[in-house]
């Protein structure tokens, strides 16, 4: 699927996440240059704030994932936006 259909490398060292229909479960997928792990949690309650868009790919930052596992949206009211400085020379 990740090469198929997003036309990326499953043997890179990212990390794929995929949520259910229902949202109620994430599956994290990483190659580690031996196999492959799988990640996976499930809510017996309550939904995964995940994003609306399907078949869109979204770059997010490890703290993102973070915030999703624990219930939070990846735009939590009131979190601090992340600024990274470059230097011109």
């Amino acid at each position: 699927m990740i090469k198929l259909k997003f036309h990326l490398d499953p043997y890179s060292r990212c990390m794929f996440a995929f949520c259910n229909r229902r949202r109620t479960s994430i599956k994290i997928l990483q190659w580690d240059g031996s196999g492959f792990w799988i990640l996976m949690k499930r809510l017996d309650r309550n939904a995964f704030h995940w994003p609306d868009t399907p078949d869109e790919l979204r770059q997010v930052t490890l703290k993102e994932i973070h915030w999703l596992c624990d219930g939070l949206s990846l735009n939590p009211r009131g979190a601090f936006e992340e600024h990274h400085p470059k230097i011109i020379l």
